[in-house]
């Protein structure tokens, strides 16, 4: 929780508006493999990670395959939901699960719609935070087209060390749309 209030505060936000966000949060413990939100659910819930990973997925509807498409941990990429359904109130395209034992604080939408619209200063933040995950991802994945899957599994060690000690080899196998097998082979490799 530190982290996050270190981040409200360099942005500007008032310990009295820090209070105030933690007051609408709420904090929830999620044992490992739980599924947070599935396929086809709608959520009007966003999460900022505390402790533990969590991977969503897509279906590939041809290969009849789940695929890792984005980790989410507590030193990487904390703030977690699926968008098209948290800003649009769509059913689900990915689910959202624990690959370990977690501790998340989860904020109803409404409840930050509210503060931002009483708030010039949140809104601003919340804005920033999102448009900083935007660009962080594009750049994620800017690398995942362009680099070969041993030099993007060589970037992950390099930049982002705790993807490769939390996450587990299958996922990050699926992200990088490899084979387990050749994805051991990477590491052997390295």
């Amino acid at each position: 929780m530190e982290n996050l209030i270190k981040i409200a505060k360099e942005h500007g936000l008032t310990n009295d508006l820090i209070d105030q966000l933690l007051n609408i949060s709420t904090i929830e413990k999620i044992k490992n493999k739980t599924v947070l939100l599935d396929y086809g659910e709608k959520t009007n819930k966003i999460y900022y990670i505390l402790k533990g990973g969590f991977v969503t997925k897509a279906w590939n509807e041809e290969k009849q395959i789940e695929k890792t498409i984005s980790f989410n941990l507590n030193s990487f990429h904390p703030h977690m939901t699926e968008a098209k359904a948290y800003f649009f109130n769509l059913e689900s395209e990915n689910k959202i699960q624990a690959i370990s034992n977690a501790t998340v604080l989860s904020y109803y939408k409404s409840d930050l719609d509210k503060i931002a619209s009483e708030n010039n200063s949140f809104n601003k933040f919340s804005n920033h935070m999102i448009i900083q995950s935007l660009i962080s991802e594009n750049q994620l994945r800017s690398k995942l087209l362009t680099y070969s899957p041993k030099k993007f599994y060589t970037y992950l060690l390099d930049e982002h060390p705790e993807i490769s000690k939390t996450i587990p080899s299958k996922d990050i196998a699926s992200f990088l749309g490899i084979s387990e097998v050749w994805m051991s082979n990477i590491k052997h490799d390295l």
